[in-house]
This record gives structure tokens, sequence and C-alpha cells, in this order.
């Protein structure tokens, strides 16, 4: 059996079950309560110490009571490839509480499509955007009749309009099934210069978005740059709410904000309103809503840099 080790465990969290448990308890009680029919989640995969508060809002908000599989659509932050979707070759992912079954049988049936790959485990253990929500999922589910259910972690890099179709027309066909909860692993804004991305707005527009690393002056009459770095977050999640890709993919190419996860988010949304036409749902089915924003540090100067975290939701029913 190929199990995933849970490799970031003892650096990005506590490895120790007992002290992880009590961690994740005290971030849940702060979070606000599970919304019926979440079964569409968006959250960070940092740290605990800077996300974990925020990860516990989206997971908290998640109606965990028809749950059968997770897929989980997360960036590439170490290898790059293009057009196609790599998914895990693991049976097991581990997590300190226990560890969660991959299914192996969705993945097989993916991989019948040319636009689907396994990846290899070394590729599975150095990507962390999956792992950071696996103690969640395990611990929010374990003592469920259903036990806890499988996992589907499905990695996207670079991809095309073409590429983005075709996956969307294949994940419609799961996401129809209420029992298939779909998570959105992605942090926010990455700002700063060694993140290539240093766009600022003294006005809160995107009418005067300009690069702050070659005008600087501009920083003196206008807002404090995590202010600014706020603003462009919060139009993003705006934008995300209407549910139109198109948007999303137009709100990207104006801002490029560094948001690793956008590819996935775009899938996703598009993955709704292949959905919603195909089966004729309401226009309020699958858009999103927001809980929680924050951001590892308050940048006032073109030498910091942070990068920047969201919750939310949508109901399917």
């Amino acid at each position: 059996m190929a199990i995933r080790t849970a490799s970031h465990s003892g650096t990005w969290y506590s490895a120790n079950p007992v002290r992880l448990n009590k961690q994740l308890d005290e971030f849940l009680k702060a979070a606000p309560p599970s919304v019926s029919g979440a079964r569409l989640l968006i959250g960070p995969h940092a740290g605990y110490t800077y996300a974990g508060a925020t990860l516990a809002e989206t997971y908290n908000a998640w109606d965990t009571s028809n749950v059968k599989r997770v897929f989980i659509l997360g960036p590439s932050h170490h290898v790059y490839f293009k057009n196609v979707a790599l998914v895990s070759g693991a049976d097991e992912y581990e997590t300190p509480f226990g560890n969660l079954p991959v299914d192996t049988q969705v993945v097989d049936e993916l991989v019948k499509n040319k636009v689907f790959k396994k990846m290899s485990m070394d590729v599975d253990e150095d990507e962390h955007s999956f792992e950071m929500h696996s103690p969640y999922i395990y611990k929010l589910t374990h003592h469920l009749p259903q036990g806890v259910p499988s996992i589907v972690p499905i990695m996207i890099s670079h991809s095309d309009e073409e590429f983005n179709a075709k996956v969307s027309s294949i994940l419609a066909e799961y996401l129809k099934d209420e029992s298939n909860t779909f998570v959105i692993s992605s942090d926010f804004c990455h700002w700063g210069s060694r993140f290539g991305y240093t766009s600022y707005t003294p006005s809160g527009s995107l009418d005067d978005l300009e690069d702050l690393s070659s005008n600087s002056k501009i920083l003196s009459s206008g807002l404090s740059i995590y202010k600014s770095i706020e603003y462009l977050d919060k139009l993003a999640t705006k934008i995300a709410s209407t549910g139109s890709s198109k948007d999303w993919k137009n709100y990207i190419k104006a801002t490029e904000n560094t948001i690793c996860g956008q590819k996935p988010i775009s899938i996703l949304l598009e993955t709704i309103e292949r959905t919603k036409e195909n089966e004729n749902l309401g226009e309020d089915w699958g858009k999103f809503k927001w809980i929680g924003y924050s951001q590892s540090s308050q940048v006032t100067s073109v030498r910091d840099s942070s990068v920047s975290y969201a919750s939310g939701y949508a109901t399917t029913s």
C-alpha cells in the first residue's frame, strides 16, 4: 500500500496529535458555525501559525452530513507542467490523527482521460497544498457514521482555455453528486519583491494600479500597502462570488494578483457554471460567500512582504 507521508508535519504544523487536536479545537471554536448545504470550500494552505485560524473558518462552515468523497484542487508550488492535471497515485494520505483513503477508483476513472495523469510520490510529498487541509478533513469527519471520506487530490499548474473546458466538463459529472465535496486550496496575494509582485493602488481602485517598486513616491499620499493588498484580494473574492469564470480570468489578467490557486478557482467556477446549465439549477446555486480574511503581516514598506488568506464556501441546496 502506497502511503503519502505527512511530510510537513512537525514543521508547518504539529506532528503531535494531542497538541494538534487542541490547536484545531481552539481555531474551530472561534470560527462561525456550519452552514447547511456548504460543500464547496476555499481555504488557505500556509502553516497553521499563519493560516490555521482562517482555514478553520472554511472547515467549520462545511456541511459534512452527507459527505463521502472530497475533491481537493490545489496549485503546484514546485513543478511546472501545462495542460494536464496531476492526481495522487497514493492509496492513503497520512495525518497525525489517522490516514485518509485516496479514492483510487475515481483516480483511475480520471486518468482514462488524457488530461489527467498520476503524479509521482516525490511530487506528491513535496507539495503542501493538499496536506494542510488533511488534518481538518480527518478531524471533522472521523466520528461520522460513514467514517472519514475518501479524497481525490488534483494538482493544477498552467493551462489554456481548451484544457479548462475539458477538466470542468469531467468534474461537472462529479459535482452533481451531493455526497461529493469540492475544496480549493489557495492562498491569496503574495506581495513583495521576493514574490515578484509589488502592485499598489493609492486610492483603492484599479484605475491607478501600478508597480510600487518603480514608483515609490505614490506611497506617501495613499493607502497603506496592506490596505491596498486587502482591496485587491477582496475585489477578487467579490468577483469569485459572481460565479463568472470569465470575470475571474479578466480580473487576474488586469491585476496579475499572485493568488496561487487562481487556476483551480477558475476551473471550479467553470465547473459550477457547467453544472448549473446542464442541471437547470437556480442562480444562487454554488455562489461563493466569504467568511474571513487575514494577512501574514501588515506591509507598510516596499521592503516588506506578506501572504494573504481567505475563507469561503458555497452551498448547493
